[in-house]
């Protein structure tokens, strides 16, 4: 067996680590068609990454799109109860210049259904297993939607002006918010918050009192308090990768919820994995649950493979 193992490529023993992984924690593999109705991603496009799809007119005259994500097919096909799902699947999307699409391979999973804190944290720690498997010199960052969303919600109801701010907090641009605030008459506690809140980075232990210090609402609380709990049980959990807390991730405002998460490995300069929850989906979907999941992009991690990184000889 471990010489077959050893005739794999990195990126086929990454994928079947991960595998191994995956379904002794009870998830099973998920399979779309490789063509879905164009209507369906128009309906949601919100929920897209990007909004350009691959498009063609079937035999039978329906409009089809070449699968540009993999979240949303499984949730047009959940059907409720508890579903746990990881797939592995090629997706077509612009690549960075804009200029071509681009095949994109994936693996990921989803848990769909009443999810509970220890649930969250599961899908949390299977992200950062799996980071671990791809790189021992890998980080999660973590944040929650509902931290950096309360603090703008408790100082400002204009909408360009706290998508203006979330950007500058994003970029941790402490100055550029705090000249922003200063033109929109934010002083105070509440441009100090804002200011400090682009600065929020560390282990839990290390921004804990500061977060605390500049909850200006029940909703930056709570999700403070999710993200205490959620660390006190991801940390329980051995093979992780180094797990750090960066409360300037704010997200997608419109498909994110909750927590969010991104994974990055040394030496390469963007995201391999993103995740996070994202209910609303369902909810547009007419479908009352929680929805939790992410992604691994295999193909970032070419620059991986040619000195064996992706594929240590570990067990899972």
């Amino acid at each position: 067996m471990e010489d077959l193992i050893s005739v794999l490529k990195p990126s086929e023993r990454l994928k079947l680590k991960l595998r191994c992984l995956y379904e002794k924690q009870g998830y099973r593999k998920y399979e779309m068609s490789r063509f879905e109705e164009y209507a369906f991603y128009l309906e949601n496009r919100n929920f897209l990454i990007d909004k350009s799809v691959i498009t063609f007119t079937d035999l039978d005259g329906r409009l089809l799109a070449l699968k540009p994500d993999v979240t949303l097919s499984i949730a047009k096909n959940y059907r409720g109860g508890e579903q746990r799902v990881y797939y592995t699947e090629n997706v077509y999307r612009p690549d960075r210049a804009g200029r071509s699409f681009k095949e994109i391979e994936q693996m990921g999973l989803e848990r769909v259904g009443s999810l509970s804190p220890d649930d969250e944290s599961e899908v949390v720690s299977l992200a950062a297993q799996s980071m671990r498997l791809v790189s021992g010199d890998s980080m999660l960052e973590v944040s929650h939607c509902g931290f950096v969303g309360g603090l703008l919600a408790a100082v400002t109801d204009d909408a360009r002006l706290k998508a203006e701010l979330a950007a500058l907090i994003s970029e941790k641009n402490g100055q550029g918010v705090a000249r922003l605030a200063a033109e929109n008459g934010i002083a105070g506690k509440q441009a100090d918050a804002l200011e400090e809140a682009a600065a929020l980075s560390g282990s839990f232990a290390e921004i804990k009192e500061r977060a605390g210090s500049i909850c200006l609402s029940d909703e930056a609380e709570r999700a403070l308090t999710e993200l205490e709990a959620l660390d006190s049980a991801v940390s329980k959990t051995s093979g992780l990768c180094d797990v750090r807390y960066d409360l300037s991730l704010h997200g997608a405002e419109d498909y994110y919820n909750g927590v969010i998460f991104c994974g990055y490995v040394r030496g390469l300069p963007f995201r391999v994995l993103s995740g996070g929850r994202y209910d609303a989906l369902l909810c547009k979907l007419g479908k009352n649950c929680g929805a939790l999941g992410f992604a691994l992009y295999l193909d970032e991690l070419q620059l991986l493979y040619g000195d064996d990184a992706a594929g240590r000889d570990e067990t899972c």
